[in-house]
């Protein structure tokens, strides 16, 4: 028989709390999505194209976090099943045929600007240091304009309302987006990148971020990340957003909170969430 003495069995007590403590106290899927994303991005950058990176680096984020829910949950009840998860496939793609088109005929629009003899943007001229932040926060404009519509309108919520039919938020539904709302996104994005001309490579690290951030803030995955949730998208402040309350869904933004904080709709990412969320009355 083996015996354990007190101080052994005190020490590994302690090590499992302290470890517990840790692990449900910070949201570690995303921070390290946050550590990993220049280093990674560069890599992928270098073997593949941008538009094949793109898709690349979505599929690893949506593996990676749905990963992270399977170990780490934030609550076992919003797990997807399978049949929504079939669901979530299908939108996906119809997702991708969309963005193709749009981008396709963004592509169209820039190539015959040039041919026309227009001059480059004047954001073609920063450095990726400041070029790609603000293509981050001046891109989510335009979608935290028309998201916080569709939240009051008829219209708008005719098309949303989607997104938040299920009464689970997790990486599964992340990409349950109706391909009009979609739409609206991709095209409200891109009008402000190409008016103000930022180059393909900022927009392609852009893109990525933006990707990162809208699998990272529906993952169900427990813990937070700290004073970053006043500067980037958190999964703690977007539950509150899927509230059934109406006066709670808030925080319209998704990759950044700036203009939900600079434009009274945002809401301190509390720990404990909204007791249900789901659909609400527009």
């Amino acid at each position: 028989m083996n015996y354990e003495s007190p101080n052994t069995s005190s020490r590994r007590t302690h090590k499992v709390e302290v470890n517990t403590l840790f692990l449900g106290r910070w949201n570690l899927a995303h921070l390290l999505g946050l550590i990993l994303f220049f280093p990674l991005g560069t890599w992928m950058l270098a073997m593949w194209s941008p538009t094949t990176t793109t898709a690349i680096w979505l599929v690893t984020c949506l593996f990676g976090f749905a990963m992270a829910e399977k170990f780490w949950p934030y609550r076992i009840d919003w797990r997807p099943a399978r049949k929504d998860m079939g669901t979530d496939g299908l939108l996906l793609l119809a997702a991708a045929l969309v963005d193709g088109l749009l981008k396709h005929g963004a592509l169209w629009l820039a190539q015959w600007a040039a041919s026309e003899g227009h001059s480059p943007g004047w954001a073609s001229a920063w450095p990726l240091v400041l070029a790609v932040p603000a293509a981050i926060v001046l891109g989510e404009l335009g979608p935290y304009v028309l998201h916080r519509w569709a939240h009051t309108h008829p219209l708008g919520w005719r098309w949303h309302h989607l997104h938040h039919g299920p009464v689970q938020v997790n990486v599964s539904n992340s990409v349950r987006v109706h391909p009009v709302n979609l739409a609206w996104n991709v095209a409200s994005r891109g009008l402000i990148w190409w008016a103000l001309g930022f180059t393909p490579e900022t927009l392609t690290w852009a893109t990525m971020f933006m990707l990162l951030q809208s699998v990272a803030v529906h993952a169900n995955v427990r813990g937070h990340i700290g004073l970053l949730a006043w500067v980037i998208g958190s999964a703690e402040a977007h539950r509150w957003h899927h509230s059934t309350q109406a006066d709670e869904a808030l925080n319209f933004g998704t990759s950044v909170p700036l203009w939900d904080q600079l434009l009274g709709t945002w809401r301190w990412p509390s720990h404990s969430g909204p007791k249900a969320v789901g659909l609400h009355d527009s």
